[in-house]
């Protein structure tokens, strides 16, 4: 059998898997793996951590239901995407106040325009040594409008080609996708990387759904990572047991607008990303999201945008240390030894170290928790 053929209906299976079960939560990760991590919440503005220069700091903007990801390493810029029309002009602020003069890397992972709006925008305003994007067409007025500026500004795209590699500063990153030239989603053909800076790595898959995920985990790409950009802002399409298993994120970063129509992130998603005991950091509650890197922790550092109600609020997470002495803040916390669920103010809680953290009923349940029998978390 032809192995396009094999690979269409092994997707068509991971995709039938995902959609009748909800999900089939990853609760075979070890209670040592699950003991080391570290979900750290600080609301002190004050102890927030300024970035020493030589680190890498990767920025997700908080562009509405969009993405746009920023990315600076010893004074070089690489731009991912740039969200929609609706706050091109923001977006564009936020560039000059970072200082940016020129960009090495500007990557459009594809042509929907919630995407690559922001991307004119930029390109507009800066010039930019390398423009990667996916090899198909689109037949949008923004697109129209981004062929025509590159064109004036005589800049010849480059086609991502999975396995390639390049530096940006002191960071390297390498195409993870697309690797085929025909797909039935333009999702699919999203431009995927894994940014790496020393001992730390990131990985953004753009709105890469699941046939493009199975064709990532056929590469044999170490796709470990500590940070992953949530695909197609945590649509239940995306991000599929498998391709999180690989990965095994400690954080995961949602980029999504407030009350969008299409309901991201979505229920199944975040299942998943607390099943893994991921930390979860979202644009549309925190506003922009700042990670930085320093070759062996990485610091978050979140600032509520006009997007998000100028409320201010600071993350920060080390990698390396455990910090028994803070915890989340959730509606529910899950028992990962005895898989019950509880209220915050239950007698019954856990250890800190033993503890998960869901938002709704429903996550927790499709997380393999049932409810305490104390305090009766689900009435």
């Amino acid at each position: 059998m032809d192995k396009k053929i094999i690979k269409r209906l092994l997707t068509f299976i991971l995709t039938a898997t995902l959609i009748f079960t909800g999900c089939s939560l990853d609760n075979n990760v070890s209670e040592d793996t699950q003991d080391d991590r570290v979900v750290v919440s600080l609301q002190n503005e004050s102890s927030q951590v300024v970035p020493d220069d030589g680190n890498l700091e990767v920025h997700f903007i908080d562009v509405g239901q969009g993405s746009a990801t920023l990315i600076e390493s010893d004074g070089h810029y690489m731009l991912i995407d740039g969200g929609d029309s609706k706050y091109t002009s923001s977006f564009v602020s936020y560039l000059q106040d970072e200082n940016v003069n020129k960009f090495d890397y500007i990557i459009v992972t594809h042509y929907d325009a919630d995407h690559l709006n922001g991307v004119v925008g930029a390109l507009e305003s800066y010039d930019a040594d390398v423009v990667i994007a996916p090899d198909y067409k689109a037949e949008s007025k923004v697109y129209k409008s981004f062929v025509n500026l590159i064109d004036e500004k005589n800049i010849d795209i480059t086609y991502p080609k999975s396995g390639e590699e390049y530096k940006i500063g002191d960071a390297e990153f390498t195409i993870l996708a697309p690797n085929d030239t025909h797909y039935d989603d333009a999702n699919d053909y999203s431009v995927a990387i894994k940014l790496v800076n020393e001992n730390n790595t990131f990985i953004m898959t753009g709105d890469a759904e699941i046939e493009s995920e199975y064709e990532m985990l056929e590469t044999g790409i170490d796709l470990s990572c500590d940070v992953y950009l949530a695909g197609h802002h945590g649509s239940k399409y995306s991000s599929s047991q498998a391709f999180m298993q690989a990965m095994h994120p400690d954080s995961v970063v949602i980029s999504s607008g407030r009350d969008n129509k299409y309901g991201h992130p979505s229920e199944d998603a975040l299942a998943r990303f607390n099943a893994m005991g991921c930390d979860i950091y979202r644009t549309d509650e925190l506003g922009d999201i700042v990670a930085v890197s320093d070759g062996k922790n990485i610091t978050f550092n979140t600032t509520k945008s006009s997007a998000s109600k100028n409320i201010k609020e600071n993350t920060q997470k080390n990698s390396s240390q455990t910090n028994k002495n803070q915890t989340k803040i959730a509606n529910y916390i899950g028992n990962i030894n005895s898989k019950k669920y509880h209220l915050p103010d239950c007698g019954s809680l856990p250890d800190k170290e033993n503890q998960a953290y869901f938002n709704t009923v429903k996550e927790a349940e499709n997380a393999g928790y049932a409810p305490c029998g104390n305090c009766d978390p689900d009435n």
